[in-house]
């Protein structure tokens, strides 16, 4: 080739080049993704993906431990709900919950008929709705590896998951048949059919091709599922997507986009027509045995974005990711128009309707003590809730809440501010008053005063309850009272549980659990006659050196008769254990039996040893030898015979 012609052939190669597609290369950006209105459009889902977690299956649990990490960006409601599930016909064992939140958060909880035994943070998991339900404080740790190691005391950790902002979330008892033998926490968990849950809200976009939206109307929304964990591939699923769309006049002009891991196919539930283009396979909710094949998808937004525009949408009207899910909807209130982007962040006015007054109400909680009531709630929880408040008061309303920096503290001494006070229990009224408009919210409160009570945890080794001891034997049966002191008709107490602590180098002894019994070592007895709990349980240590010492405690609940709300105070005890001493005393019952079990065990193996040796070592007699043989014995004559034996 002529080198003059090689500047003219290269020209003329890149004007070719640039009418060629380069999505390959480099994504054009056809138009800026913005926030929608929520109002205008909403996507929904539901996953099992978390940010955190793991499941297992434990052997030989007599109780199941799951541990929930929460966070919400502020003050929140959750619905929490605890299924069952009945295998081989066998009941739902015990259940040990921890909730740990990082924000104060209104619980909503339904576990019908199942021994649930709960650990929390009180002044961040609120349950409004009472329940019999044993409760457990939440100590005072920071990282959540300390959290399951104190959970791992009650037993081996099922299920572990780390959820942001959640809205509901439903757990499923019983241990899964493919899960490890131990549950170790790993990022980006799937956990299967073990837990799935559905967050508050997800990130709705739109946008609008400014040249093509003056000569078409069409819309499109776009759905993108995020890829999973690597088990989480190992498996095909299909996710159900319900898209609802509120159009005036007929069916809309409208594609809905699907773009998803390969293992993913999709069941379409739409109560409008509209066209459908999709990765995998997709198949329509009124004719789900006809599968229809998808096609190839680009795996970026831009991408998604051009491929709407190839099919000549207009707009954007929805673009949302979502992590792997089972279920997906998507609601959007008008077909047609403009998509009404969220503008920029301006101070507006709440709507009056936007304060929850059943979460706010639950904020409130008395604390009581040294003869004074006081009542604490922080100013950030309100403006979170989006409550406007112009006054705190009790049923006097000269007693106002002071403002002390981040909170509202309403306090008085038992003789003011209309208090209503008996022998043991404090009550009054709160009344939250608004602006001009809204009438004011009142609510009871009342607290035991603990103060007024002093708690004992005795010991006794008969069940006469005579004389006490902090001493008891291996073997041996020990007698537990909790005893109120001063005994009232105003409270009741119930053992909620108890449990026998041997040191960082033995178990802990579960003795009462949801005021339940574990095990046939222990028994419920019938109260003393001031009303005073008991029960009694037989020590038996399998471990080896034994322990010397331990120490019993018991968390006891506290009730007033003229509420259901409960107060909890946990008492303890330090016990000696030691070996029985058989040579001042006489034998026990247990220490009889394995000594005659073992002396009948020896003999039979000892005359079992001798019997062998016998049977091997021992010679026995030869036959006497004749001078004839046996055939010559066969023709002796009968003379002969007769001389021989002479």
């Amino acid at each position: 080739m002529d080198r003059g012609m090689l500047p003219l052939a290269i020209t003329l190669l890149l004007a070719i080049y640039s009418f060629v597609p380069t999505t390959g290369l480099a994504e054009r950006v056809y138009c800026n993704l913005q926030p929608v209105d929520p109002t205008r459009g909403e996507v929904t889902y539901t996953t099992s993906q978390v940010s955190e977690g793991c499941t297992a299956q434990v052997t030989n649990a007599t109780h199941e431990v799951h541990v929930l990490f929460l966070t919400f960006p502020k003050v929140s409601q959750l619905e929490l709900t605890l299924q069952a599930s009945k295998q081989n016909g066998t009941g739902t064992r015990e259940v040990f919950l921890v909730l740990v939140s990082n924000e104060t958060v209104l619980v909503k909880l339904q576990a019908p008929e199942i021994p649930l035994h709960l650990a929390r943070d009180p002044n961040k998991t609120i349950f409004p709705d009472e329940r019999e339900v044993s409760i457990t404080p939440l100590p005072s740790l920071t990282s959540r590896k300390q959290i399951l190691d104190w959970a791992a005391k009650r037993s081996a950790i099922t299920s572990v998951a780390a959820l942001d902002n959640p809205k509901s979330i439903v757990l499923q008892l019983g241990q899964a048949s493919s899960a490890p033998p131990y549950c170790l926490a790993e990022a980006n968990h799937d956990m299967g059919l073990t837990l799935e849950w559905q967050p508050w809200d997800s990130q709705v976009q739109g946008c609008s091709f400014e040249e093509e939206s003056r000569h078409r109307h069409k819309e499109a929304y776009i759905l993108r599922i995020l890829p999973g964990s690597a088990a989480a591939a190992a498996r095909p699923r299909t996710v159900t997507v319900n898209v609802e769309l509120s159009c005036a006049s007929g069916d809309p002009d409208a594609i809905l986009i699907l773009q998803g891991p390969p293992y993913v196919s999709w069941l379409i539930n739409a109560n409008h027509n509209m066209q459908f283009w999709t990765t995998g396979e997709y198949s329509i909710k009124i004719f789900p045995e006809k599968t229809i094949k998808g096609f190839v998808l680009p795996d970026t937004p831009q991408g998604l974005i051009g491929e709407a525009r190839k099919l000549n949408a207009s707009k954007i009207a929805s673009f949302a990711e979502v992590s792997l899910a089972s279920e997906v909807s998507l609601r959007a209130s008008s077909c047609g128009g403009v998509p009404q982007t969220t503008p920029a962040p301006v101070l507006t006015t709440p709507p009056k309707d936007s304060c929850n007054p059943g979460l706010l109400m639950s904020l409130i909680q008395p604390k009581c003590g040294n003869d004074v009531m006081t009542l604490t709630l922080s100013k950030k929880h309100v403006q979170t809730l989006q409550c406007a408040i112009t006054a705190l008061t009790f049923w006097d309303p000269r007693c106002q809440a002071e403002d002390s920096d981040d909170h509202l503290v309403l306090s008085s001494t038992y003789s003011s501010c209309g208090m209503k006070v008996t022998a043991h229990v404090v009550s009054n009224e709160v009344i939250i008053i608004f602006p001009s408009g809204s009438p004011p919210l009142r609510k009871k409160v009342q607290c035991v005063d603990l103060v007024s009570f002093s708690f004992q945890l005795g010991l006794y080794l008969s069940p006469h309850f005579l004389q006490e001891s902090s001493t008891i034997e291996l073997g041996q049966q020990g007698f537990v009272q909790v005893s109120m002191s001063p005994s009232t008709s105003e409270v009741t107490v119930q053992l909620d549980s108890c449990h026998l602590d041997l040191g960082p180098e033995g178990d802990m002894v579960e003795l009462i659990q949801s005021r339940a019994a574990k095990g046939s070592c222990v028994s419920l007895l019938s109260p003393s006659p001031d009303g005073d709990p008991r029960f009694s349980f037989l020590l038996r240590v399998y471990m080896v050196p034994t322990p010397t010492a331990g120490t019993l405690s018991c968390n006891v609940a506290l009730q007033p008769s003229t509420s259901s709300q409960e107060v909890y105070k946990t008492v303890s005890m330090r016990l000696n254990i030691v070996s029985p001493d058989l040579s001042g005393k006489g034998l026990i019952l247990p220490y009889v039996l394995g000594i005659t079990f073992g002396a009948f065990l020896i003999g039979a193996l000892l005359t079992a040893a001798l019997w062998y040796i016998y049977s091997h070592t021992r010679e026995y007699p030869k036959p006497p030898t004749h001078p004839y043989s046996h055939s010559e014995a066969l023709h002796t004559t009968p003379g002969q015979a007769q001389r021989s034996l002479w």
